[in-house]
């Protein structure tokens, strides 16, 4: 009988272990994602100067399919890509000097 309580118990105390380091790993994956995310974002305004630069060269100065890549982006570009672009309709952007 006192052995059953027991390893009750035991079984709890695991589940509250496993549920902590759930809380903690979700912590470090979002931690990740973050880091991830303000990376993209630090590429994509170095891209955006890059491309800004090229565009100030004359046409025929400028280098053939300079701003063509080949890979697929990723999803943490793409992301930084939505948030740094410039939308017509954003009533906000004439103050932030878009």
């Amino acid at each position: 009988m006192e052995t059953s309580i027991h390893q009750e118990k035991q079984k709890e105390k695991k589940k509250k272990k496993h549920k902590k380091s759930s809380n903690s790993d979700s912590e470090g994956e979002e931690k990740k994602k973050q880091e991830k995310l303000k990376k993209a974002l630090n590429a994509e305004e170095a891209r955006l100067l890059h491309v800004k630069e090229i565009m100030q060269l004359d046409e025929r100065k400028r280098p053939y399919n300079s701003l063509y890549e080949t890979r697929e982006p990723t999803e943490e570009e793409m992301e930084a890509y939505r948030m740094k672009r410039q939308r017509p309709d954003d009533p906000m952007a004439s103050f932030l000097g878009q």
